[in-house]
């Protein structure tokens, strides 16, 4: 029997978690082949223990982009030693400075010089697949692996990109890239794959990275702005106002609302028991404590202004982390954004013998874990809140931000939001008070507007497989 041969182009662990519902789901299914291209190379997406555990469990292999460049026998040498300075390399606690991230480079050299040396190996390393990226990998390389693997549907997350920005030489990338610094570079590779699918006319299905959780009068202006901007033949996205923001990226062919495969009920629970296995050792939640989990994002106020962004935020941390004050065997774990690891700095105004009982995480620890040990969950805009609200668990969001920002949100209809730090305290004393409820006309109704199905037991990962093979025809 013949089958078919699905690509999914796949970086960056926060990016490779909406993918993972369907990589295994289509494992199940005999008339389908799944590829999946690791940008750079696998062991950056396996650095997650939670990731690793399920595709060593499902049986998911993952290729590299790096197994295509030229000297492979280098490249395998260099990949091999990044997958050891990643094992092994405690990740550094930035700061939002530079000032600061010197002092704390130099504070780590004299306490760690041996993971000092890691993390620079890291960066070195990093720099090093960027440049091998733009002139170790030609066209020809990527052609020879869509034909031997025979692909026939390229899967990609939602991305906007110059295709004129594509087809250039590598010095030109090169100087392209230099101005476009990290984040162009991976988006220039991931787009050269793309259209290298394209040109041998294999379909492009584009996938949003979860629904858009905040509405107002910037995000209907498009988030991607691009003028020749590259389109998929297919876009599948939450609901309609989700194409608000990325209309420039409809598909040329169609555009679907079919959900998020990654917050059907069954993928999230999957995701704590994996996790509770994994984490078993690393991660306790304390005796006689109540733990309330606070999802960090990157919520902009001022677009404008990063420093009173940035200033504002910190009140908001304050509101939320001061609550360790007001309640006596309450404990707070911070899940920072992964692209935004910043410790907060608590000494000013957390009580110094509370000051234990605030921790904070990086990505050195999955969010999942701390979903199911935590017993309140709070977010300022995160979409990582939908967990908790589907399971019915307590969440709360905290939206004094408001004030600063006329909108709307995903959220707005759930009971348990506060707008003050007084507010804040009402409702976390409410859930302490077994006072929490979230009923099922509020869920269907949140999964009609925000997912665009009529109701919780419907597989939004079985909507997408059921429209990817119609598709492959």
């Amino acid at each position: 029997m013949l089958k078919n041969n699905i690509v999914f182009i796949t970086h960056h662990n926060n990016d490779f978690d909406h993918f993972l519902p369907l990589i295994v789901h289509f494992k199940k299914d005999k008339e389908i082949r799944v590829k999946n291209l690791a940008f750079y190379h696998k062991y950056l997406l396996l650095q997650n223990k939670l990731h690793k555990y399920i595709c060593q469990k499902q049986d998911v292999e993952l290729d590299s982009i790096t197994d295509l460049f030229y000297f492979n026998f280098l490249n395998n040498a260099i990949v091999k030693i990044h997958n050891y300075v990643l094992e092994n390399m405690v990740p550094s606690k930035r700061t939002t400075t530079t000032s600061k991230n010197a002092k704390l480079i130099f504070l780590d050299l004299v306490k760690s010089p041996g993971n000092t040396f890691l993390r620079f190996f890291n960066y070195l390393i990093e720099r090093y697949l960027v440049i091998s990226s733009i002139f170790l990998l030609t066209k020809k390389k990527m052609e020879e692996y869509v034909e031997e693997n025979k692909i026939d549907f390229a899967i990609i997350d939602v991305r906007g990109y110059d295709e004129s920005h594509i087809d250039i030489n590598p010095i030109q990338r090169f100087i392209l890239l230099v101005k476009q610094r990290k984040k162009g570079s991976m988006n220039n590779l991931l787009f050269r794959f793309t259209k290298i699918c394209r040109d041998k006319n294999i379909p492009i299905f584009m996938m949003l990275h979860g629904p858009y959780p905040i509405f107002w009068e910037f995000s209907n202006k498009d988030r991607i702005t691009y003028k020749n901007i590259f389109k998929p033949d297919y876009l599948a996205i939450s609901n309609k106002k989700n194409l608000d923001v990325y209309k420039k990226v409809a598909g040329k062919k169609d555009t679907f609302y079919i959900g998020d495969p990654r917050y059907d009920l069954d993928w999230i629970n999957y995701l704590e028991s994996c996790s509770l296995k994994v984490y078993k050792d690393q991660i306790e939640k304390p005796k006689h404590k109540t733990v309330l989990l606070y999802l960090m994002d990157i919520l902009k106020i001022d677009r404008e202004n990063i420093e009173k962004n940035n200033q504002y935020k910190f009140e908001l941390h304050k509101d939320i982390l001061s609550m360790v004050n007001e309640f006596d065997n309450l404990q707070i774990w911070v899940k920072h954004h992964p692209r935004n690891p910043y410790k907060i700095p608590i000494q000013d105004f957390i009580n110094k013998e509370k000051q234990g009982n605030i921790k904070q995480f990086g990505n050195d620890v999955d969010t999942n874990i701390l979903l199911a040990l935590s017993d309140i969950r709070l977010a300022t805009s995160s979409t990582t809140l939908i967990n908790p609200l589907i399971q019915k668990r307590p969440a709360i969001l905290y939206d004094r931000w408001k004030e600063k920002l006329d909108s709307i949100t995903i959220y707005d209809s759930l009971k348990y939001n506060a707008s003050s730090k007084e507010e804040l305290k009402k409702q976390i004393q409410k859930i302490l008070d077994n006072g929490y409820k979230i009923d099922d006309n509020y869920l269907k109704s949140f999964y009609k507007d925000v997912f665009s199905i009529l109701s919780p037991s419907i597989s939004m990962t079985e909507l997408y497989a059921n429209k990817i093979r119609e598709l492959i025809g």
